[in-house]
């Protein structure tokens, strides 16, 4: 195909189009405004529980050359955590079951929306809903005094961030997943091991050499690492690592939730 008619055929995604699938996503929320809010506690009550609860046997942990109260460490990894709810919800459940179950998409392609459109729209809410958890738990880390920093002022910046970088990691998930079998696979091969063990609940020194690579090269990892950085103050260059990771992260993840799209909605 040439390149003039392959670039007719598969049209860039266009951020107004895109736009127009993310206030239908907005619309679509009025009716059922629990579901959106409900991924934002269980990374508070994990905190509550886990942070205070069994934090008080636990003791300092070692970061930055000093030492943190656990409840201090924590937070920071379930303020993560809450930006991949955000992304797993609407990054991949959702558009799992309008692509395969609801045939929303189908839908939507009679319109000037694309199948690029799609992709980059749905990376889009998703990475807005990832954000409003993060602006609510970063309140809430404020409330119970775990933000030892002005550097935390770059916090949100860096929520919204990591929330675009796993939302198109997320749409990823959507373009490969074709079963609903495959829900339950994808839960406890990618997302639970992502979420405990990823630096978020003790310090990846803690594991043997041999695995810390592994875990290091992992998105929430880069994630959590960076937010603690920033809400404890233990600033380096190894920050701007984490920052450089998930843009690279978002821009290929995204390129590629486009192609995988594009592969589903066109065979």
């Amino acid at each position: 195909m040439a390149i003039a008619e392959r670039t007719k055929a598969y049209p860039r995604p266009s951020l107004h189009r895109a736009s127009q699938l993310v206030y239908r996503n907005a619309l679509a929320y009025k009716h059922y405004w629990i579901a959106f809010i409900s991924g934002f506690f269980e990374p508070v009550f994990y905190l509550v529980a886990v942070g205070f609860g069994v934090g008080q046997f636990v003791g300092g942990v070692p970061f930055g050359g000093g030492q943190l109260d656990y409840a201090s460490f924590l937070a920071p990894g379930m303020l993560a955590a809450s930006t991949l709810n955000g992304a797993l919800f609407d990054g991949f459940f959702s558009p799992f079951f309008k692509l395969n179950w609801m045939r929303t998409y189908d839908g939507i392609i009679t319109t000037p929306v694309n199948i690029s459109d799609i992709a980059v729209g749905e990376v889009a809410w998703a990475l807005i809903r990832g954000t409003i958890y993060g602006a609510g738990f970063l309140i809430v880390m404020l409330v119970f005094g775990l933000i030892h920093s002005p550097w935390a002022l770059l916090a949100l910046p860096a929520v919204m961030l990591s929330s675009g970088a796993l939302s198109a990691g997320a749409m990823i998930l959507t373009g490969i997943t074709k079963q609903i079998s495959s829900l339950e696979k994808v839960m406890t091969l990618v997302v639970f091991p992502l979420f405990l063990f990823s630096g978020t609940f003790f310090p990846v020194s803690l594991y043997p050499g041999y695995l810390r690579p592994i875990v290091q090269a992992t998105p929430l990892y880069h994630s959590a690492s960076l937010l603690r950085a920033l809400t404890t103050g233990a600033v380096g260059w190894a920050t701007l690592w984490h920052v450089v990771y998930l843009v690279v992260m978002f821009v290929l993840a995204s390129a590629l939730a486009i192609r995988l799209m594009r592969r589903r909605l066109i065979s």
